[in-house]
């Protein structure tokens, strides 16, 4: 019954998305794929590899997802695909692998709403058994499924209701996660800020820095406290970027740890980040008085 009942939901969100599959979220038009320029590594080249096996593998990868081939070049998104490392290993033994890095961009028409995401993907394949173009085509093809699927993810995610959404925030996999901070920047909902200030004890680093930048969307002053607490805990680069983060949202508390900061930080670097925060800061305020003035007027 549970099946039946499966395969009924499945087949209804089929219809109501004209064709999509189930789970995957709205279906998304692919027209090129275009290598990025030096994408490919000497060691693909050496085995035979070429910008159109890198294209094809790409392709083939977002088929898979669920992506459509897009016959209008002009009303599909592109996809951008680059070589970001590649490397021997040994991971059983002495076993030679090779393994290849992925990254997929999506990049939606001109003008036009659509998925604007990239993720990467890694593959590895054994030497022993098969020739080096086979190992590393198949390395190169996990490598591009990697980054399909999450591309797949990112799909979903942005058409979840908001609720849903925030509640992804809790999940135990880190790319839920990540993909629910950059779904709820791009909303700007501020029913969002307290889920995505949790996110900045997220344990994975990359997403504590997209909920920041999510924050920073917001421009929430309720934010500020709890990016001032951050800056406490990071290096000076870290504490450096939260300056003009913090600067951005503006607000009485905003300043005075900006003047504080630029006053008595030991890092000059963290200094002039909170003196360039807080000139930005009064520009704004002189542009607003401006803008007063002239309305009254």
């Amino acid at each position: 019954m549970r099946a039946l009942r499966h395969a009924i939901l499945c087949l209804a969100g089929a219809l109501s998305v004209a064709g999509a599959g189930c789970q995957r979220g709205p279906r998304i038009d692919v027209g090129a794929v275009r290598v990025a320029q030096g994408a490919l590594a000497e060691p693909l080249r050496e085995a035979g590899l070429d910008e159109a096996a890198l294209e094809r593998a790409a392709r083939d990868a977002l088929v898979a997802e669920g992506f459509r081939k897009g016959a209008d070049v002009r009303a599909a998104h592109t996809a951008r695909v680059d070589v970001l490392a590649v490397r021997l290993s040994a991971p059983s033994g002495d076993r030679p692998a090779v393994e290849v890095s992925v990254e997929i961009q999506l990049v939606p028409p001109e003008g036009a709403a659509g998925l604007d995401a990239r993720e990467t993907g890694t593959g590895s394949a054994p030497l022993a058994g098969s020739t080096p173009a086979e190992a590393w085509s198949r390395a190169l093809a996990g490598a591009a499924r990697g980054a399909a699927a999450g591309l797949a993810l990112a799909r979903k995610e942005a058409a979840k209701p908001t609720g849903e959404v925030i509640a992804d925030l809790s999940s135990q996999d880190a790319r839920v996660r990540g993909h629910a901070v950059r779904a709820l920047a791009e909303r700007r909902d501020a029913t969002a800020l307290p889920a995505l200030v949790a996110r900045l004890e997220d344990p994975d680093p990359e997403i504590v820095m997209r909920a920041v930048g999510a924050l920073a969307q917001l421009r929430d002053r309720r934010a500020v406290g709890p990016l001032i607490d951050l800056s406490r805990k990071g290096d000076p680069a870290l504490t450096a970027r939260l300056a003009r983060v913090i600067g951005d949202i503006g607000g009485p508390e905003a300043r005075g740890y900006l003047l504080t900061v630029e006053a008595g930080h030991l890092d000059p670097r963290v200094q002039r980040s909170a003196r360039e925060a807080l000139e930005e800061m009064d520009a704004r305020q002189r542009q607003e008085a401006a803008g007063r003035v002239a309305a009254g007027r």
